[in-house]
């Protein structure tokens, strides 16, 4: 991103959590970003807030879930209010599939559905986390950004956002939607000094594992961000 106000502006981490989350956050904190936290377990978001700390990075925990729109909103301005306008915006919230080498998750208990089994039922909490909260997060931090024009809007999804996967159709309808949205977004911002970007990942993310590792990913993002010269990059694909 500019050399200017969003070289120190604040980051929020939406959908924080132990991997990708804590690694983006740790990567821009590190450029001196102040980070704010945000996912729906206070006790783990403060624990990991301490612990980027701990890593000399200023991080505050600021609880809420993605699908309260009033909750998410209110989480937001108090932590432009707190660390200073919110420049860049990662939005990452997703199920947490099990990292363990040769374990299949089990897609229908993490809510997941084949597209014969596929309702607006089922669509509807996937809309609402993946989409809607993407929505009510971008609407809350946009005003300020467009006023500085200066700012990044940064979206992470996974394979079902480019191309249909067996048992995971819901997924699929939001995330493939996210991507066009946000890919009108870029478009309608390109002029305003605020970057939109979609990184599609099609691979575990583990711990060294290569292009898979948070650590990697993080690194592609805080990259991707500041040369600002291509909407989408995908991992695995």
């Amino acid at each position: 991103m500019s050399s200017t106000s969003s070289s120190a502006s604040t980051i929020a981490v939406v959908g924080a959590g132990p991997g990708l989350g804590r690694a983006i956050a740790r990567r821009f904190g590190a450029a001196g970003h102040p980070v704010a936290l945000i996912s729906r377990d206070g006790e783990k978001l403060r624990s990991l807030a301490d612990s980027l700390a701990a890593e000399g990075v200023t991080a505050r925990a600021y609880p809420a879930d993605v699908t309260d729109e009033k909750g998410l909103t209110s989480a937001l301005n108090t932590a432009a209010e707190e660390l200073g306008r919110i420049g860049v915006l990662s939005y990452s919230p997703a199920p947490t599939f099990p990292n363990v080498a040769g374990q299949v998750p089990d897609l229908k208990a993490l809510g997941f559905t084949s597209a014969a089994e596929t309702t607006a039922e089922s669509v509807r909490p996937m809309f609402d986390m993946l989409v809607g909260g993407a929505l009510t997060a971008a609407a809350a931090v946009l005003p300020a950004m467009r006023e500085a024009r200066d700012g990044a809007l940064l979206f992470t999804t996974g394979t079902t956002a480019l191309t249909p996967i067996p048992g995971m159709s819901n997924s699929g309808i939001a995330l493939a939607g996210l991507r066009s949205w946000a890919r009108g977004l870029h478009d309608d911002l390109a002029d305003e000094g605020v970057y939109v970007g979609h990184l599609s990942i099609s691979v575990p993310i583990v711990p060294g594992s290569g292009e898979g590792d948070p650590d990697a990913l993080a690194d592609r993002w805080y990259r991707l961000a500041r040369a600002r010269g291509t909407f989408e990059a995908t991992v695995g694909v």
